[in-house]
């Protein structure tokens, strides 16, 4: 049994880096050029997470934190990083099942917004409100209008 909060990072880093490199796999290839092109980014995040998580699990290992002697057993408490970064996760995966549904502004202000709040706090709503509505807005300007990159379009106002 592992105890140890760290090897199990590394353990789960390599599954979802193995898992990753399979449908990276899975995507299709570039008609054009280099098949592989669109492949390399992809395939590079996918090795470097499993390389990185087999780093750290030996690591732990040579440390002898595998089976939980080097370090005595803890209670597991969420500090303020731990919960920031939850709560990160799952506002990420709410902004890309709303990003097609509710297009690029709205889904990026909200998530903006849900991410500087939790930053900054509640009483800076204001900043927070400016900064999520001017960033998303200047973005798809710049990428829509200005680079010809097509971003999902925001049904309600209709840009």
């Amino acid at each position: 049994m592992i105890n140890n909060l760290s090897a199990l990072s590394g353990i789960v880093s390599i599954i979802l880096g193995i898992v990753y490199i399979i449908q990276t796999l899975a995507l299709p290839r570039a008609s054009i050029g280099s098949p592989m092109s669109p492949l390399y980014f992809p395939l590079g995040l996918g090795v470097s997470m499993v390389v990185l998580g087999i780093i750290l699990v030996v690591q732990e290992a040579l440390k002898g934190g595998l089976n939980g002697k080097a370090r005595q057993k803890s209670d597991f408490r969420l500090n303020y990083t731990g919960k920031l970064i939850i709560f990160t996760c799952i506002i990420s995966i709410i902004y890309a099942i709303l990003y097609e549904r509710a297009g690029f502004i709205i889904s990026t202000i909200f998530f903006l917004e849900a991410i500087l709040t939790a930053i900054n706090g509640k009483d800076q709503w204001k900043i927070n409100t400016i900064v999520a509505v001017c960033f998303s807005v200047g973005i798809y300007i710049l990428f829509s209008k200005i680079l010809g990159i097509i971003l999902p379009i925001t049904p309600i106002i209709n840009i």
